[in-house]
């Protein structure tokens, strides 16, 4: 395996960490009254601020192929800064942060199919092999390691609002396989976060217009330093690199690392305990992903 390939591990791992502390960030986010696009437009406000003075001579340089390629890199930037991260956070408004990981563990599957829709790429035995063995880790940690759990699940809008945001996701991993590689991928990310913020901004004013346009307590703040630093700019950028190196398909598997991350959160934060589950998820979850990124000679 090339040292490329270690990378790619690195970055699409982090990018999960990053990510599932996001769900906990938006649950605490409702639960103190920061509206779903008061926290998008100032998680992407501050990430944009603070990506400009490391992209805005690559976007300078590269300004006729964001030109010609205008309307992909408008796309992305509205399934994946307007569309996924909103509707997210709405949906942690009237569901359970379970239920939301629940959603995005079907992710890998969706990615494959959209793959094969739009690229025609072909899936190994391997792969799906590797995608059973990791779902059903995701399942083992989501479920608490009791199948009966799944059958004590209720489920509400903010479940068809996060299945609809994991959709979104999906299209735009599997369309970045069209951005040029050469281009930086920073400037890339500014681009669309730039252009994903036209479309929450209208949707901020609309949602605010009746009370403060402004967060209003310090935990807000936090909310927001978090999900701008480290689940944009650093995930994103990790997962727009890691996606780059091994592609959609083998990518998709570490999206079931964030249930494992999720309950290192809630076992460091609220007092849960580690339990035999949790181990059985990891060794499943691992063996999927290592599984789906054995190569046939």
């Amino acid at each position: 395996m090339s040292k490329n390939f270690f990378l790619a591990v690195f970055l699409l791992t982090s990018a999960s960490f990053f990510w599932s502390g996001n769900f906990f960030a938006g649950k605490i986010a409702y639960l103190s009254d920061l509206t779903p696009f008061k926290l998008g437009f100032f998680r992407w406000l501050l990430a944009m601020l603070i990506l400009l003075p490391f992209t805005y001579s690559e976007i300078i340089r590269n300004y006729n192929y964001y030109k010609k390629n205008i309307l992909l890199m408008t796309f992305l930037g509205f399934l994946a800064v307007t569309v996924f991260n909103s509707l997210t956070y709405i949906s942690l408004q009237t569901t359970l942060i379970i239920n939301s990981t629940l959603m995005a563990s079907i992710a890998p599957v969706l990615m494959i199919g959209f793959s094969w829709l739009i690229f025609k790429t072909k899936t190994t035995t391997l792969q799906f092999a590797g995608i059973f063995l990791s779902l059903l880790g995701a399942f083992s940690i989501i479920l608490k390691g009791n199948i009966n759990n799944l059958f004590n699940l209720y489920f509400t809008s903010g479940d068809v609002w996060m299945f609809t945001a994991v959709v979104s996701w999906c299209l735009y991993s599997v369309l970045l396989k069209k951005i040029d590689n050469s281009i930086s991928q920073l400037a890339s990310l500014q681009v669309m976060v730039i252009l994903g913020l036209l479309f929450i901004f209208p949707l901020y004013i609309i949602e605010n217009y009746n009370t403060s346009f402004l967060p209003t307590q310090k935990i807000d703040f936090v909310i927001i330093i978090y999900v701008a630093i480290f689940a944009s700019i650093i995930a994103f950028f990790s997962w727009n690199k890691g996606v780059s190196i091994i592609g959609p398909n083998r990518s998709s598997l570490f999206l079931h690392l964030i249930p494992v991350f999720s309950s290192i959160w809630a076992v460091s934060f609220l007092n849960e305990n580690f339990s035999f589950f949790h181990f059985i998820g990891i060794i499943f979850i691992l063996s999927g992903i290592i599984l789906s990124n054995i190569k046939k000679t």
